[in-house]
């Protein structure tokens, strides 16, 4: 599998998770193999795989897991463009569950090695998050080549100050608009801030009662924001299609897909 590298790549990779979680009848779920193939036959040719998944999570995968599933996304003609990890932000905090949750994150790691070092993108509790758990994060994806994509959208100050600091070419910045719009930020004003660092974008929308909807029928300003995507050259493409939170996810990343 190759090697996603740096590009102002603007093709759409949805995230599998909601589909395999939806239940909805036309939601194209059901199955991580389901919903592969309806993403392949909407036209997308990348797909963002989640790591909290039944059946795909670090420690459910054995080595010939991994290559059965690296053989099935090469089988469904998509190109895979990153992996997800996102799990609550206070279980990196929380004495009794940190261990936990930095398991998982280390085991994320090691997949998206696995899985042709793609970017891995996860929430972190940055203003609280410990400097050795920090340092144990960057290390782990450093030895393993992995890049980063920190969320932290409520805490942009403590992230631009880590970031600055660490100065580490594995650590940087992952980019929900609809996070950002719900709390009145313009996001391509935070592109340009975060470009030096930026990894990973993502692509959603936000409505004005700050609920996420479907791209294009919500607050983002979708060419401004195209626009600072194609700019930000340090950005791993594609740019993730963000399908979390939307009642019938497949028709969202259709909609999608034709708005962008």
């Amino acid at each position: 599998m190759p090697l996603v590298l740096p590009s102002a790549d603007l093709t759409l990779a949805p995230t599998v998770g909601p589909l395999v979680r939806s239940v909805s009848p036309e939601s194209g779920g059901g199955s991580l193999r389901r919903a592969l193939n309806e993403i392949a036959g909407r036209g997308f040719a990348a797909v963002q795989l989640d790591a909290t998944l039944a059946g795909i999570r670090p420690r459910d995968l054995s080595r010939t897991g991994r290559k059965d599933l690296g053989a099935l996304l090469m089988r469904s003609g998509l190109r895979l463009a990153g992996l997800d990890l996102f799990i609550p932000r206070q279980e990196f905090t929380d004495p009794a569950r940190l261990d936990r949750a930095m398991a998982a994150a280390l085991g994320a790691i090691e997949l998206a090695a696995d899985l042709g070092r793609v970017p891995l993108s996860l929430a972190l509790p940055v203003r609280d998050l410990a400097a050795d758990a920090r340092a144990t994060l960057v290390e782990a994806a450093d030895g393993r080549s992995i890049r980063l994509a920190v969320h932290a959208e409520d805490q942009l100050e403590d992230l631009t100050q880590w970031l600055a600091s660490a100065d580490h070419a594995v650590l940087g910045a992952g980019l929900d608009p609809a996070a950002l719009l719900s709390r009145q930020i313009v996001p391509d004003k935070v592109v340009h801030h975060l470009a030096p660092h930026l990894t990973v974008a993502r692509l959603c929308d936000c409505s004005a009662d700050g609920l996420r909807c479907p791209v294009g029928k919500g607050e983002l300003p979708l060419l401004n924001y195209r626009i600072a995507l194609q700019l930000a050259q340090n950005r791993a493409g594609p740019v993730v299609l963000d399908l979390r939170g939307l009642e019938t996810p497949l028709p969202a990343a259709i909609t999608a897909l034709r708005a962008w």
